[in-house]
This record gives structure tokens, C-alpha cells and sequence, in this order.
């Protein structure tokens, strides 16, 4: 289908924030598990019936031609296990309002695959690494090589022009890292995020045992000598610093940059720009909340109106904030990695 060359009218609710960023899940599945995403053992796919391709690149049409959305996070599970990842991506950067199609994964296959990638037209990289300790990665991830990690991290930054790394703030378990990954932003000029943990799993013993807010972090990084100037919030700043929720901050003395995702203590609800699609077909508005809405039936059956429509309707029937805590009771269908961050 050619790319529509008039753009579509802006999607732009209540309180004024814009639909900008789609979240796509490609996969539930992961070679990794790790015990914060999903706490009982393996990664096993919840829903079989996923998305294919081409219901994948539909979906993309529609979100950029008839919503105005400009970048897309493709997102698992894990994506570089799925074949034909790299195709869809070439195929949907035909689309002209499409302007960022970046990807998180937790780079363990990213050094074999970043050439061709980057070819396909994926603009920037965040990668999952919660230690620089090989025994406490391999522990986190139940089985993972963090050297096969950190290559995946050099053939992402010797290509891309914005490459991040997302640590999962663990307390008892990497909050003794954190300078480690200023010395790492400082030393290969790549952004480290510090994402808080979420309680979007059954065990919510494991969140309150191991919860550590950006505040707390931000003190033990004072504490080490680290002194941190303000430099942003990503919604807000859009391009600059990426379309999600991190403020981001310079750190003193250094060329380091590091971000704080607080959802939990300090939401970013005021500039969400952005809607998640599941890799089966369900949408969710917020990914703190368990609603969802299946958008699987109009999207196989190509129906643009029903998905636009739909999607128009999650964003603009948003509240002002989601209370985050109500996290801590609210069960949840899926685990962290079926819904794709």
C-alpha cells in the first residue's frame, strides 16, 4: 500500500497530550528469564496465536496514516528471536510519516544481527543489562552471558546513532552498580536509564522486597560523589532524547548521561504519548493497568476504521494520572514479558 501523503489530523486528548508512539510487540517469547519481568522460571508463550507479519504491518499503516503516529518501539518478549523481524522492519520504513523505529531487546543475539538492522532502517537500540557483574547477570537472567551482552552493546554503538542501555533498579541486588553504569555512559557515550521495578506479576513480595525509587537512587549516587544537572523529560523533549518517559541528566565533570524511568514514585502520566499493542492483538492504554481491549478480530480482518477507531478511543478516554500503587493489588493477566514493557 503507498504511504498516504497527506498526514492525518493529530490525535490529541483532554489534557492536551498527543499520540505520537506505539509500543508493538513481536514476540512473547524470550531466551532469557529474567526474575524481575517473570518470577516463575521459563518463557514459555502465553498466547500461541500471535500477530503475523502481515497483521503487524497493517496495524503500522494504520497507526501512521491514520493516527499521525511518528515512532514505533518494536518490543517482546525477546524480537531478535522471531524470524523475519528484520524484513518487517524494511517494510514499514516505507511509510513517510514514520519517523523513529527504534527496538528494545536484551542483546544477547544483537551482535550477529546488528548489521542487518541497521540496514533495514532501525534508528536507535535500548538494551536490557541490570549488572556488570557476570555471576549476578547470569543469575538475574537465569542462564544469560553478559559478555554476550556487552558485544551486542559494541556492534549496537559502532551503527546507531542513539544507543541506551535499561537498568532495572534492584534493591539488594544492583544497587551497588550504580556508579559503574555513570562510568559506562561516561566511557562509551551511551545513555543509562534507570528504570524502577514494576509489580506487574502475581509475586508482588519480589516488588516489595526489592522496589528501589529513582530518589533513592539519585541519593546513593550523591552519596558517591556524583552530582547530577537536569537535563530533560524524553516526552517532552521528543527526538532529543527519545518519545518515552525518562528525565535525563547530565552528571558533572563527566560526558556520562543517565535517566530515571520513576513510574511508580513519580508518574509521567501528565506526557504519555504513546498506546501498547500486545504481539496477540491486545491494546493497552497504560501499562500499569490490567485493561486491555483485542484488537486481534479487526486486524485480521483488515478493518482500518474499527482498529483507528478503537485506538483513537483508548488515548482520548485516558484519565489525567493512573495511581500506580493500585499495581501492588491489581491482578494482572500477563507478566512483563507478554506485554512488552
Amino acid at each position: 500500500m503507498i504511504a498516504a501523503l497527506q498526514r492525518p489530523a493529530p490525535v490529541i486528548d483532554r489534557y492536551g497530550r498527543r499520540l505520537r508512539y506505539v509500543r508493538v510487540s513481536v514476540t512473547d517469547l524470550c531466551n532469557l528469564s529474567c526474575s524481575y519481568c517473570n518470577p516463575v522460571k521459563g518463557c514459555a508463550t502465553t498466547h500461541p496465536h500471535r500477530l503475523s507479519w502481515d497483521d503487524l504491518d497493517f496495524l503500522v499503516d494504520v497507526c501512521v496514516n491514520e493516527l499521525g503516529v511518528e515512532a514505533i518501539r518494536v518490543t517482546g518478549g525477546e524480537p531478535t528471536i522471531r524470524p523475519g523481524l528484520t524484513e518487517w522492519i524494511a517494510g514499514i520504513r516505507r511509510h513517510t510519516g514514520l519517523t523513529d523505529v527504534a527496538m528494545t531487546t536484551n542483546g544477547i543475539r544483537l551482535a550477529a544481527m546488528a548489521g542487518e538492522l541497521h540496514r533495514a532502517g532501525l534508528t536507535r537500540v535500548n538494551v536490557s543489562l541490570d549488572s556488570f557483574d557476570a555471576g549476578r547477570y547470569a543469575e538475574l537472567t537465569r542462564g544469560g552471558s553478559l559478555e554476550r551482552c556487552l558485544s551486542g552493546i559494541r556492534a549496537a554503538r559502532a551503527l546507531f546513532r542513539r544507543v541506551k542501555v535499561n537498568c532495572v533498579l534492584l534493591r539488594g541486588v544492583n544497587d551497588g552498580e550504580l556508579g559503574e553504569f555513570v562510568r559506562f555512559s561516561h566511557g562509551h557515550d551511551i545513555e543509562a536509564r534507570f528504570i524502577e521495578l514494576m509489580p506487574i506479576f502475581g509475586d508482588k513480595d519480589y516488588f516489595h522486597r526489592h522496589f528501589l525509587s529513582a530518589g533513592d537512587a539519585m541519593e546513593l549516587l550523591a552519596a558517591d560523589g556524583y552530582m547530577l544537572e537536569p537535563e530533560g523529560d524524553g516526552a517532552a523533549a521528543g527526538n532529543r532524547t527519545g518519545y518515552g518517559p525518562a528525565t535525563t541528566y547530565r552528571v558533572r565533570g563527566t560526558n556520562a548521561r543517565i535517566g530515571f524511568i520513576s513510574q511508580m514514585s513519580n508518574t509521567k502520566c501528565l506526557t504519555c504519548n504513546k498506546l501498547r499493542l500486545t504481539s496477540d492483538g491486545a491494546l493497552k492504554a497504560c501499562l500499569l493497568s490490567p485493561d486491555e481491549q483485542d484488537l486481534s478480530i479487526p486486524i485480521h480482518a483488515r478493518d482500518r476504521s474499527a482498529v483507528a477507531d478503537a485506538m483513537r478511543h483508548q488515548f482520548l478516554a485516558r484519565a489525567e494520572r493512573y495511581d500506580a500503587m493500585q499495581a501492588l493489588t491489581d491482578p494482572f493477566a500477563r507478566g512483563m514479558q507478554a506485554i512488552g514493557g
